[in-house]
């Protein structure tokens, strides 16, 4: 590591070794790569870095030549996906057949949407885009609202809360759960279920290793067509949430998702479904409460912002997108050099690991004017890459954005003179890159009556 003070450089930016440094602001290091170039390989594990706006929706845009195959995974799929053979030439590699046969004899790495390609990917996406439309939006909006209220007055009188844990990881999760029609007796059971899954599939070195040799002593022929390894016990419970309201439709997104149908007219299998569930559940859930714990902790930090936006509230839709440029809750993605490629002059050879450092390309200079401040009246916040781009660009934005503008008008009706409170505050943020946002936020304020 450099001395206490100097400049970071691209040798101590560990991103995927849960360095504290970087954890705690990765900027610094971001300005670093983005100053040697727009796409850098780091020396530790050979990604190939993308901070530069532009160049990550070039590739975003261009999936002949990048697959999303390791879309959260990053430099740990190095060993599983198809490399690049020894030799070849520079623009003649084209893992572009390796790579679906591999998907068709491999359990690891399917996780519909997220890491699927065209004309895959296009199929389960049009499925999706039918549950956020403006007028599912206007429908649900007042529901929204009323749990907001709710959970807010159950902490307004005391005058502090730890936001993230009464608050911030609360509304979305009961949010996707209502809305999925999920019956409240089991969302708890659900809720330790999610969080237990996650713990354990934290990415680590370690369990990706272990990952790849089981999957290599697997029998290839066990696994479905896309590459499913079997349903855990979330997913389960999706899959009879699924079966039941194919039988029996009722008014809430599972039923959209267990009737819908494929372009062509194809009723996909339940199986399908089920993955395409778990990553929207999942999704609903975790980067939506890195959004509203990004947004209090800024809020909090600024008092004369929060005073603007209550007498204001007109522009709390254009905090919530300068919020989601500015501390965005997804840092990046990854994508998989299917051909040789080059990128802004940059060769990348088939077989590399590309990650899209979304964090970095939201404070681009030659997109952001200044792009290190927070700006309420910045015009083009809303065109940050905080949802990817092209055609993984999320389908959840329009939800999480709702979530964002009723959570915070609410809090800021019910919450005055909102603070750190810096004598319980120990910051501390995720381990895994792909992420960002604290894991605890304990606020003081002046309690409503």
């Amino acid at each position: 590591m450099s001395a206490k003070g100097a400049k970071p450089t691209l040798e101590d930016a560990r991103f995927f070794e849960a360095n504290l440094a970087v954890r705690a602001d990765p900027h610094p290091f971001y300005e670093a790569i983005r100053e040697i170039g727009p796409i850098v390989q780091e020396p530790h594990e050979g990604v190939f870095l993308v901070t530069r706006y532009d160049d990550i929706l070039e590739i975003s845009r261009n999936t002949d030549d990048f697959s999303a195959a390791p879309a959260a995974y990053g430099p740990w799929a190095e060993g599983l996906i198809p490399a690049r053979p020894e030799g070849c030439p520079f623009g003649e590699a084209d893992l572009t057949a390796d790579l679906e046969q591999w998907r068709s004899e491999t359990a690891f790495g399917f996780i519909p949407v997220l890491t699927a390609d065209p004309p895959r990917h296009q199929e389960l996406r049009s499925v999706l885009n039918r549950l956020f439309t403006p007028a599912r939006q206007q429908e649900i909006e007042p529901r929204l609202q009323e749990m907001a209220a709710e959970m807010v007055a159950a902490f307004a009188a005391d005058g502090e809360v730890e936001f993230v844990s009464q608050f911030a990881s609360r509304y979305p999760f009961f949010v996707i759960t209502e809305l999925f029609g999920i019956p409240r007796e089991v969302q708890d059971a659900l809720k330790e279920q999610l969080r237990a899954s996650r713990v354990a599939g934290a990415p680590s070195r370690e369990a990706f290793a272990a990952m790849r040799d089981r999957i290599r002593n697997e029998d290839a022929a066990a696994h479905d067509d896309d590459g499913g390894g079997g349903l855990g016990p979330t997913d389960q419970q999706f899959l009879d949430y699924m079966r039941e309201r194919r039988q029996n439709p009722q008014d809430d997104i599972l039923t959209q998702l267990a009737t819908a149908h494929f372009p062509d007219g194809r009723l996909p299998d339940l199986e399908e479904l089920v993955a395409v569930s778990s990553v929207t559940y999942g999704a609903g859930t975790g980067t939506t409460a890195d959004l509203l714990t990004n947004s209090m902790q800024i809020l909090a930090e600024q008092p004369d912002l929060q005073e603007r936006l209550r007498n204001s509230r007109d522009e709390i839709p254009a905090f919530i997108d300068e919020v989601l440029r500015y501390a965005s809750p997804v840092q990046g993605l990854f994508r998989y050099a299917k051909r040789d490629a080059e990128v802004d002059g940059v060769r990348i050879p088939a077989g590399s690991i590309v990650w899209l450092m979304y964090g970095a390309a939201n404070r681009d200079p030659e997109h952001f004017e200044e792009p290190g401040r927070f700006a309420l009246e910045r015009e083009n916040a809303r065109h940050s890459v905080a949802f990817g781009h092209g055609p993984h660009f999320c389908p959840g934005q329009p939800l999480a954005r709702l979530e964002g503008r009723l959570a915070i008008a609410e809090l800021l009706k019910r919450l005055g003179n909102i603070r750190v409170d810096e004598a319980k505050h120990e910051p501390s943020w995720p381990a895994w890159f792909v992420v960002r946002g604290l894991e605890s936020l304990p606020l003081v304020f002046d309690p409503s009556e």
